[in-house]
């Protein structure tokens, strides 16, 4: 495994059509950054691993944390690995942090490139501060250290002398070989089990597969509240994967206000606007949408999909 991946993280994200990053300092791998800028007020980020050292296929969490003036608000970068050493396992999200959980596949020191964070001041203007490169050590299965293997005692030596002991010997080898040779083959040639590893769902993925499943429900109009609880928790629910921000717990006028920094284009912030005050309109004044409109408002919520998906593919 190469000790710097250049192109190891792929962040997606729109902070970067706007190319206002705060110059950084660096101080070594994965401590923390401060963007001049940013700290002349008072905007501060730091990053660290959970562990210095992770061994092949253990989770491993990078976390970073932001310290911002009042009314200040984070907008964290969405990321996709695209090495086939390392996996992306899931995001988790807290107002002023954001943990990265990582495994790696492959031996070696692995270096990811700076991470932006877009910072939005209460008067509206965005500055963007950067992690350093952040590095990790990913060992062995077994480290070879005489601590790392534990309960093995009352070890005795055995010769092997006779002609039986030879053929046991003989076998025992070949048995070496050939499992040695499988893992060859394996690591080589994936086959379908590994593909189906590697293969990873982007929330425009998940939403066309959730969204799919919706049309395919009988929907009666008498019982509209609960298809456009449905199709409202369907969008909120790609909103917060794809643009990190907390959708599912924000009302829709909360949500309204904030699209506008996310998304460049004022038409789609409009049609998420209209599909979220029609479903509030079912869910809580019951109002019995024809099938027409449902239809409607389902294309309406794959054109949003459409729109706002990454530039940028896996």
């Amino acid at each position: 495994m190469s000790p710097y991946l250049p192109v190891f993280l792929l962040i997606a994200s729109a902070l970067f059509a706007q190319d206002q990053g705060l110059p950084g300092t660096p101080r070594g791998p994965g401590r923390s950054v401060y963007g001049e800028a940013g700290y002349a007020q008072g905007a501060r980020l730091t990053s660290r691993w959970s562990v210095d050292t992770v061994r092949v296929g253990e989770p491993v969490t990078l976390r970073l944390e932001v310290e911002l003036p009042a009314g200040s608000v984070p907008h964290f970068s969405e990321l996709i690995v695209t090495n086939p050493g390392a996996s992306l396992f899931r995001t988790r999200l807290e107002p002023m942090a954001v943990e990265y959980v990582f495994t790696f596949w492959e031996l070696g020191r692995v270096t990811l490139p700076g991470i932006p964070v877009k910072i939005v001041t209460p008067d509206g203007a965005e500055r963007v501060v950067r992690t350093d490169s952040l590095s990790i050590l990913v060992a062995s299965v077994l480290t070879g250290r005489e601590r790392d293997i534990r309960e093995i005692k009352g070890m005795v030596p055995v010769k092997l002398t006779s002609l039986r002991s030879i053929w046991l010997r003989v076998g025992l080898g070949a048995v070496l070989l050939g499992v040695i040779a499988l893992i060859w083959r394996v690591r080589r040639y994936p086959g379908p089990a590994q593909a189906v590893k590697d293969e990873k769902l982007q929330p425009d993925d998940i939403a066309r597969r959730a969204l799919g499943k919706l049309k395919a429900t009988p929907y009666h109009p008498e019982r509209a509240d609960e298809s456009y609880l449905e199709l409202s928790r369907l969008l909120r629910r790609y909103l917060e994967q794809r643009l990190l921000f907390r959708a599912l717990e924000m009302t829709t006028s909360e949500i309204k206000d904030l699209l506008p920094a996310e998304l460049d284009d004022p038409a789609v912030v409009t049609l998420i606007g209209e599909v979220l005050e029609q479903s509030d309109r079912a869910k809580f004044a019951g109002l019995h949408q024809p099938k027409d409109q449902w239809r409607l408002d389902l294309r309406l919520v794959a054109g949003i999909i459409d729109c706002t998906q990454p530039v940028f593919r896996v």
